[in-house]
């Protein structure tokens, strides 16, 4: 059996973890403004195919689905590495949330528009996947 004690840091983990709430909340917001200006219809995910407005709808779209596609993952992480290294992973974790914000604005303007908010997830993510494997080499060898 392993004890487990949550250090008082891990406090930053959770303010980025609700952080993650809003980031997600304000590309909930632009997709629905983005549905009502280009007339994109539910159950329509993305604009069919020949609207008139295809490109900026699904682009503002995208944005959103990509980050629900990593989203988990990256929170999982977030909160996992946290346990060992809170600051750390406060950090990551709050890069890669403002990297999808910026993300989400950019790919607004444009796919091509996408790559700085692409640059600064990443410099949060990966890292985090990274430490998750030190965390679980670390948890392999020494909990046997």
């Amino acid at each position: 059996m392993v004890a487990l004690e949550i250090p008082s840091d891990y406090k930053y983990v959770l303010v980025i973890f609700a952080c993650t709430f809003f980031m997600n909340a304000f590309l909930v917001v632009r997709v629905a403004k983005a549905r009502k200006l280009y007339d994109v219809q539910y159950p329509n995910l993305y604009a069919p195919a020949g609207h008139k407005y295809a490109m900026e709808f699904n682009s503002v779209q995208r944005a959103h689905q990509n980050t629900l596609e990593s989203m988990s993952t990256v929170i999982t992480q977030m909160l996992v590495v946290g346990l060992f290294y809170p600051v750390f992973a406060a950090a990551c974790g709050g890069l890669w949330t403002l990297g999808r914000i910026v993300y989400g604005i950019g790919y607004a303007f444009g796919p091509d528009k996408r790559v700085y908010g692409g640059l600064i997830s990443h410099l949060g993510d990966l890292p985090l996947q990274i430490a998750l494997i030190r965390v679980a080499y670390d948890a392999y060898t020494t909990w046997q």
